[in-house]
């Protein structure tokens, strides 16, 4: 763990790992119901229908963008995942009705499935082949669990004091924040070749 701790991508991946579950894991399934019923004036049904259309974006995008993040590198993928992402969380906080809201789970769902493999490729280039990765992975996945726990917190109480669409652009900025990490540290796949 130390060990990966000095590799600039294992922090960009912590932070982007972290903003994930902050999303993904909190915010999109402790707010999403409740946006749907408070402001769009719908059941929890199309909130059902919005994470469905969620996962269909994600599940469209994930095999190429794990193929592509192989061939092509890691970084892009991180990056252009975690920036739709962005787009997609704080565009739903801004929608007015059903179609809107809609589109923008699914662009979220889209940036969710570019960045993930990515994401994930690069632990496994900095763990290599050879080491040990227990403490690496479960630091990881810790990392995303802070940010389930907190993201709903946060969120919840920014909804109390503001509004739902300040959370989720709140919650979109910290994706881009992940993104702008990654800009500044080098691609693990050049790791990846040399084991």
């Amino acid at each position: 763990l130390r060990s990966a701790l000095c590799v600039p991508a294992y922090r960009a991946a912590l932070a982007s790992n972290f903003a994930t579950g902050w999303v993904v894991m909190g915010v999109r399934v402790a707010l999403i119901p409740l946006f749907v019923i408070a402001v769009l004036d719908r059941s929890a049904a199309v909130a059902a229908v919005s994470l469905a259309i969620f996962a269909v974006g994600n599940a469209l995008v994930l095999i190429t963008s794990g193929r592509l993040s192989d061939a092509q590198g890691r970084k892009p993928f991180g990056i252009i995942g975690l920036v739709v992402f962005h787009i997609g969380m704080a565009a739903l906080g801004l929608t007015d009705t059903v179609t809107l809201f809609m589109i923008a789970s699914f662009v979220a769902g889209v940036g969710s499935g570019l960045m993930t493999p990515a994401q994930q490729a690069s632990i496994a280039d900095i763990i290599g082949s050879k080491a040990r990765g227990g403490p690496v992975l479960s630091t990881f996945q810790m990392s995303a669990d802070v940010g389930a726990i907190l993201g709903p917190l946060v969120a919840g109480a920014i909804v109390e004091v503001y509004t739902y669409g300040t959370a989720f652009v709140l919650s979109g900025a910290i994706m881009l924040a992940a993104a702008l990490w990654w800009a500044l540290v080098p691609d693990t796949r050049k790791l990846h070749e040399a084991s």
